[in-house]
């Protein structure tokens, strides 16, 4: 078995983080945030995020968001309730998240997991992000799985879309930045709502 996991909003809760960067740089540039934007649109590559919060791509802004975030100290982020959990499963465990991988590195090196995933794929170790599936085929073609034994797990959108574009099992979560009857509209294999009852689906198929 082999489960893939989308970062921020799946495995960690970064909402703090993220919402105090957006809000010095947009501070500092003059630029009102729409909060409920800012977090719909989590889960995307940044130029997308920033595109549906200024209705534009913006590299100059996209450059300084990434480097408050990489500058912001002390940390807040944590790991979602059940989670530690799940990565103590014995299965084959890789990332692939829309964020860069200095930023991926940073949380993973901070809340010591990093050595808990085999393949780690960022946004800028490919050229077509999720819901492209090429991340998927990536991880794939790396780990030799077949598709029926691969769980895509995240909370947005996006990692429904991949997995299915991809071929693979989809198991939304609702802790992270989609809510349920958001997620049900991408019609995902499973979606739960607790590290309790994820566990349960991956116990269920860890024959494969």
């Amino acid at each position: 078995m082999l489960l893939i996991f989308d970062l921020d909003g799946t495995i960690v809760d970064t909402w703090e983080e993220i919402k105090i960067t957006f809000e010095m740089v947009f501070t500092k540039k003059g630029i009102p945030l729409d909060y409920i934007k800012l977090r719909m649109a989590i889960g995307l590559p940044l130029n997308k995020v920033i595109e549906k919060l200024i209705g534009q791509e913006d590299i100059k802004l996209m450059r300084e968001i990434r480097q408050t975030f990489l500058d912001i100290y002390p940390r807040r982020i944590k790991m979602f309730d059940g989670m530690q959990e799940i990565l103590n499963i014995p299965a084959k465990k890789a990332i692939l998240t829309s964020k860069g991988e200095m930023g991926t590195i940073r949380d993973l090196k901070y809340l010591g997991i990093v050595d808990k995933f085999s393949i780690i794929i960022t946004a800028d170790r490919i050229k077509h992000k999720k819901p492209d599936p090429e991340g998927i085929y990536t991880i794939l073609k790396k780990t030799c799985e077949k598709k029926e034994n691969v769980f895509m797990i995240g909370d947005t959108e996006v990692d429904i879309l991949s997995a299915k574009n991809a071929g693979v099992n989809s198991i939304a979560v609702t802790w992270g930045y989609r809510n349920r009857e958001f997620l049900k509209n991408y019609n995902p294999n499973f979606i739960v709502t607790t590290g309790k009852e994820l566990k349960a689906v991956l116990q269920n198929h860890d024959h494969l």
